[in-house]
């Protein structure tokens, strides 16, 4: 056997290759066998995709002592096949010919199963969300606006409230069980419970209540099987929580997308790329097209864009100034995606580093106008507008 062959059709720098392409139910392999002065043979063989299959197309690959495989990144269905590769010892590659690609990013095997647990939590978060929606809509179209004159439908008053419209109570009743914190609206919300709701009507609260009260069940569970897991990385977690936006649910779904390891990305810029929060670059003749991110990390994106938008609401925190003054000429969205950026720039930072939050409480809002004001004096007197001869306006004066 050669100690390095070239292959062009696989793509691939080692001896034995094999390429997979996976299918729902069957495994094509094709292995590429290079020998010292004779042409490459190619051994194309069909698998089972179900776990006897799995088993076969790996003692296959050990008979022909392959060093490496590509495999087309089939969704889901590829899982299986690595874990079986990877738990046979063989090294999965990447395009690697010339060896000019870095392999995937592929986090430990207990950070995959956490990946699984903590997306599917999100789903079950967002369907919590879409009951929350739902139950609106079911008081709105009868008339019982109730979510206007309560901040939280679903807090304590809200849920004594909707409890007793699906018990079918009367308004007196379900009042005269309400804290007395909201006295001061009680006129309204006997306005508004003034109406009434339907059998039917009922009948979709009680299920949807019921659903809503699932979910957080599940979200319970899955919170204390991730903490548990998460245990021994509470410093890192810690750390993440100082950052302002960044809760305990939001700082281990970060670590575990991340991984425990931050120094897996070689810089900043290549963890942000990875996480699809870089402004795209289409530049062509000079001429600036489309700066759309690429695509990346989704899950890790939409929590950091989360935890971006509670971030720009915080007071005295340099990403509200940083988001307020890119909103001026960005708009809102892209301000919100740019200060996502910069919050995983501080989070990389911080893992590698191990160091605490401290936020420097940058004036953006001078800093832009600091760096602006020279074009716009310039654009100014090229409109024939001097700005020397405009007077300081003193106290009182508009």
């Amino acid at each position: 056997m050669t100690d390095i062959v070239h292959t062009d059709a696989m793509n691939v720098i080692h001896p034995n290759a094999a390429g997979l392409d996976v299918h729902k139910m069957q495994i094509t392999a094709t292995v590429r066998l290079s020998r010292p002065d004779r042409e490459a043979e190619m051994l194309t063989d069909t698998f089972s995709a179900l776990p006897s299959g799995l088993v076969q197309l790996t003692r296959w690959l050990l008979r022909h002592r392959v060093e490496a495989a590509v495999m087309e990144a089939t969704g889901v269905y590829r899982e299986a096949v690595f874990y079986a590769l990877d738990s046979a010892d063989i090294r999965l590659a990447r395009i690697c010919q010339f060896n000019l690609c870095s392999p995937s990013f592929v986090p430990p095997a207990e950070f995959r199963d956490l990946r699984r647990m903590s997306r599917q939590r999100r789903k079950v978060v967002h369907h919590r969300s879409t009951l929350r929606t739902r139950t609106h809509q079911v008081l709105d179209s009868a008339g019982i606006r109730v979510g206007g004159v309560l901040s939280d439908l679903f807090g304590a008053n809200g849920r004594r409230i909707l409890d007793g419209l699906a018990a079918g109570q009367s308004r007196d009743r379900i009042v005269a069980g309400l804290s007395g914190h909201v006295r001061r609206r009680m006129a309204e919300l006997c306005d508004a419970l003034d109406a009434d709701l339907s059998a039917h009507g009922r009948f979709i609260l009680q299920d949807q209540l019921a659903a809503f009260a699932q979910a957080e069940e599940r979200i319970g569970r899955y919170d204390a099987f991730i903490r548990e897991r998460l245990a021994p990385y509470r410093d890192q977690i810690d750390l993440l929580t100082t950052i302002p936006g960044i809760d305990h649910d939001s700082a281990c779904a970060i670590l575990i997308e991340l991984g425990p390891d931050i120094r897996v990305f070689s810089s900043l810029r290549h963890c942000a790329a990875w996480a699809g929060l870089c402004p795209g670059n289409n530049e062509s003749a000079g001429k600036r097209r489309s700066g759309q991110a690429r695509r990346g990390n989704s899950c890790l994106r939409s929590v950091l864009i989360e935890c971006a938008h509670g971030a720009a609401r915080t007071s005295d925190c340099q990403f509200k100034g940083y988001h307020k003054a890119l909103t001026v000429r960005r708009g809102y969205k892209r301000a919100t995606v740019a200060t996502a950026h910069k919050m995983l720039r501080c989070i990389y930072t911080m893992l590698r580093t191990a160091s605490v939050w401290r936020d420097p409480e940058a004036d953006y809002e001078s800093l832009m106008v600091r760096r602006n004001a020279p074009r716009w004096i310039a654009m100014l007197k090229k409109h024939g507008i001097d700005p020397a001869s405009w007077s300081t306006p003193g106290p009182g004066m508009a």
